[in-house]
């Protein structure tokens, strides 16, 4: 039962992400057609601040532009409805044992890092480092080379934090 809801919870927060990643990249609104002298121009159209913007779409992108829009009213429509579930399964985590709430909130808290560019893995370990200086608590040795593999993509963010929580006395089983 543990290992179903945390499967579902881990499938269901790569979801979340990829969807919030790609809609900022995705256009909205819809594609209307104008017909001047009997030829067909299209647009791609949105209202913003209250006001219709329009944008002339080539022919061939039409296509690829249509499919685009569609796409972010499917994710547009699917994220409210993950988070939903989310918070269900955060819930009868809570309910059944919170040895598995904990492991949820250990996922939560590390998705996301792993889909991060190298600049800002490098700046989130840049800025870990510096307030671990202002707390006067440095990173073993272990752990900054952990941190060096998932800089570089060859270790997950979540082997590495749980791996830290373990070494000092938090249990945290993936």
């Amino acid at each position: 039962m543990s290992a179903i809801i945390i499967n579902e919870y881990q499938e269901l927060l790569l979801k979340k992400n990829e969807i919030e990643q790609t809609l900022p990249s995705l256009p909205e609104g819809y594609i209307s057609t104008k017909t001047i002298k009997e030829k067909q121009y299209y647009y791609l159209q949105n209202r913003v601040d209250g006001k219709i913007t329009s944008k002339y779409l080539k022919e061939n992108e039409v296509d690829i532009v249509k499919e685009q829009v569609e796409l972010c009213k499917k994710y547009k429509a699917e994220l409210p409805k993950i988070e939903a579930r989310l918070k269900e399964l955060e819930q009868a985590a809570k309910l059944i044992d919170k040895s598995i709430a904990r492991h949820l909130t250990l996922l939560k808290l590390s998705c996301g890092m792993d889909s991060l560019s190298s600049v800002q893995k490098e700046r989130s370990a840049s800025f870990a480092n510096a307030l671990n200086a202002i707390e006067g608590i440095y990173a073993s040795k272990t752990t900054e080379q952990n941190i060096d593999k998932w800089k570089v993509g060859d270790e997950s963010f979540i082997s590495i934090f749980q791996s830290t929580l373990n070494m000092y006395g938090f249990t945290a089983e993936v």
